[in-house]
């Protein structure tokens, strides 16, 4: 994969179920984008610091989170991934893709309207 602009590799733009492990805990986030150096992640609170263990579909990467705000974060690996890992989550992508935050808003008004959740 080829360098984009700052990036030392291309990013997989993704909406992916994977966990983030701190010293802190364990918190269920949502993988934006995957390259071999880094991720970018999602979750209404997420650490601003410190090392941390990134997990997806059977894959472990270790690391130090960057930066965060509003909601988003990125994490910098420690070693390259192997882009292995890049093009198989590309192919889990396509399967296991989370549905957007307006779909998932719809999804949860017709549950709710067809008496599937009760509030």
């Amino acid at each position: 994969m080829a360098s984009h602009g700052n990036r030392s590799a291309s990013r997989l733009r993704t909406r992916l179920p994977a966990r983030l492990i701190t010293l802190n805990g364990e918190l269920r986030v949502v993988l934006q984008d995957l390259s071999r150096s880094g991720a970018g992640l999602s979750k209404s609170a997420l650490p601003r610091s410190g090392s941390a263990v990134l997990q997806w579909f059977g894959y472990e990467a270790f690391g130090t989170i960057r930066w965060s705000v509003a909601g988003q974060c990125g994490i910098e690996f420690d070693e390259l991934i192997p882009e292995a890992w890049v093009l198989a989550t590309r192919s889990y992508d396509a399967r296991e893709r989370l549905p957007d935050d307006d779909e998932m808003i719809r999804r949860g008004a017709r549950e709710w309207v067809s008496g599937a959740v009760r509030v």
